[in-house]
């Protein structure tokens, strides 16, 4: 899973989740206009991080007073001296100069404040570079990737300066929900995506892939100045296939279709009351959802398609779609070679 592209596509956020998902270890290197940052993985935790210009683990343990300079100094001789690189961290424990436990905690405090500083950035590229050999970096410690993403909502609601990560109200249960499911899926799907595919191939692993979130999904082609239906799953009715085809919503007139592709971003909540929002859930049958979701497949600045679902026939919100949307997303970046 080689994933590269823009931060304005594709959010720091939606990156961890995704190598967090799918419990990949590689590393992430981003770049902006101003500084270079890297992450490294293992088995979807955050091993390391750092960024240009930042502290050095070092520099920490003499200000913090942790040790003393000339320690440090032997420390870093010792490194250098030894014909196989080993981190300093392990160097400075070894010798006694700090105690593991300590160490550890410092390299973590380390790691959070590069990794929020990295969220706070709304420009520049990234490359995800997986299995990729790790050297020069401390061993043994590691972030849980789940905590950075709950750590920054309870930072963002204390009022610090740290990017909105997850949406007001989530908790880590409904982050967990659902997990196996989307883990399993999003490991098959993201390696499938590796091959080479056609765009409505991409189209039908969306749909494979909405079909674990939901009980019903669409997925809506646009062709000129409509969304036209390209298939479904769940939809219980006879011929479904055949209904779903004949579905045409033109974007020039108020529905939920033509709010994802304006906006060019996922909606859920209650559908609003328009004649073509009506048209839609007539058309699809068993009455008003109590909740929908929409999210557009966007290729570069362009959406191509729009993924509709709902829990009908159950009366039920729709869970966790954090994985699902991030699949969407990476779709979009791997379908910029190809047309649907």
């Amino acid at each position: 899973m080689s994933l590269e592209g823009h931060l304005s596509d594709f959010s720091l956020p939606d990156i961890l989740q995704i190598v967090h998902l799918s419990k990949k270890s590689g590393v992430l290197n981003l770049e902006n206009s101003s500084s270079n940052g890297r992450v490294v993985f293992h088995d979807g935790q955050i091993l390391y991080a750092s960024l240009q210009g930042k502290e050095r683990l070092g520099e920490r343990l003499i200000r913090e007073g942790m040790i003393r300079e000339n320690d440090l100094e032997t420390a870093l001789r010792i490194q250098k001296d030894r014909k196989v690189y080993e981190p300093l961290g392990a160097i400075l424990t070894e010798n006694k100069f700090i105690e593991k436990d300590i160490l550890d905690n410092l390299i973590q405090s380390l790691i959070k404040e590069v990794i929020y500083e990295l969220l706070s950035w709304e420009e520049g590229v990234f490359r995800f570079e997986p299995e990729k050999e790790m050297h020069n970096i401390p061993q043994g410690t590691s972030v849980s990737t789940e905590y950075i993403l709950l750590e920054g909502t309870r930072l963002r609601d204390e009022g610090k300066k740290v990017p909105p990560v997850l949406e007001e109200g989530k908790t880590f249960e409904s982050l967990s929900e659902n997990r196996g499911i989307y883990s399993n899926t999003l490991i098959t799907m993201i390696e499938e995506l590796t091959i080479p595919a056609a765009g409505t191939e991409v189209l039908v692993m969306i749909l494979r892939f909405a079909g674990e979130a939901m009980n019903r999904s669409v997925v809506f082609k646009l062709t000129g100045e409509s969304a036209f239906g390209f298939g479904q799953v769940g939809i219980s009715m006879s011929s479904a296939d055949k209904r779903i085809k004949e579905l045409q919503i033109p974007l020039d007139q108020p529905s939920i279709i033509k709010y994802a592709v304006e906006n060019k971003k996922t909606y859920r909540g209650t559908l609003a009351e328009t004649d073509w929002n009506t048209y839609l859930v007539t058309h699809l049958g068993e009455g008003t959802p109590v909740e929908v979701f929409v999210s557009p497949l966007i290729q570069g600045d362009r959406v191509t398609a729009v993924v509709y679902g709902d829990n009908l026939p159950y009366k039920q919100l729709i869970g966790d779609t954090s994985a699902l949307e991030a699949f969407i997303k990476i779709a979009g970046i791997a379908l910029l070679k190809s047309k649907i």
